[in-house]
């Protein structure tokens, strides 16, 4: 096995892109989860506010969680994408380099 590292700055780009756009796809799930469970919703679907309590706090745990999630993919997409910079930026800088000794 070679102790050789490859690293694709385009795959790592796509693969970057790949957690925003799935970060943005859930941000708009989000939005039609908020619209189809709030609590009015709730309360109509269950009767009153008292039988659609536990629920309604299902919805809240529910919410949070995805909120948190979105905003992960996005964090880890742009994380992905910045390291492509670096890289690039290094690889430009050791062509650089090379070319000065020549």
């Amino acid at each position: 096995m070679s102790d050789e590292v490859r690293l694709s700055t385009g795959e790592l780009h796509t693969l970057g892109a790949a957690f925003e756009v799935r970060a943005e796809e859930l941000s708009r799930q989000l939005a039609a989860f908020r619209r189809r469970a709030d609590a009015e919703a709730l309360r109509d679907g269950f009767g009153s506010d008292e039988a659609a309590r536990p629920y309604r706090e299902l919805y809240e745990q529910a919410e949070h969680a995805l909120v948190q999630l979105q905003q992960r993919l996005a964090e880890v997409g742009g994380g992905i994408k910045e390291t492509v910079a670096h890289v690039q930026a290094a690889e430009e800088e050791l062509d650089e380099m090379i070319r000065s000794v020549k």
